[in-house]
């Protein structure tokens, strides 16, 4: 069976993204109604591919910005959360995670996917947001994503 995050879990990785660079003032959720999207989206999609939910974790959660500050990084940290909790065991080393961390930002802005993210966000009908996020997902950005979650080893599914 698998194990999905709650709302207050992503809430409390948030706050601990905060904490790791000393901004742990600055939590705020601004749109609760995307961390339960996600929460559906997630549940809802991708059968048992546990790699292509945490993937959809990591995604969602950086295009919706449900956070005022630390959403990259709650992104990335839901979806580690999330196979952990579904007994996978990180095999990427920090190096490794640190290079796909400083990977992101420049992609993002050099595809200027931040425009993107703003027009999906946007999306108020729930089936075509779930089609553009799936759509991202696919994309380079999302397949590099992709192939960074499945350095992680299934210990029991």
């Amino acid at each position: 069976m698998i194990e999905y995050l709650s709302e207050d879990e992503i809430q409390e990785i948030n706050r601990y993204s905060l904490q790791l660079t000393g901004e742990g003032e600055k939590f705020q959720v601004i749109q609760p109604d995307d961390i339960r999207f996600t929460l559906r989206f997630i549940s809802e999609k991708f059968g048992k591919d546990i790699y292509r939910k945490a993937l959809g974790y990591c995604v969602s959660l950086i295009v919706l910005h449900p956070f005022r500050n630390g959403n990259h990084r709650t992104s990335l940290l839901s979806a580690e959360r999330f196979l952990q909790k579904n007994h996978c065991r990180p095999l990427a080393t920090n190096t490794e995670r640190i290079k796909l961390e400083k990977w992101r930002l420049p992609y993002e802005e050099k595809h200027e996917l931040h425009r993107e993210f703003f027009r999906i966000t946007n999306i108020e009908d729930e089936s075509a947001r779930r089609n553009e996020i799936k759509k991202l997902m696919i994309s380079s950005y999302g397949t590099k994503i992709l192939q960074w979650l499945k350095k992680y080893n299934p210990n029991e599914l």
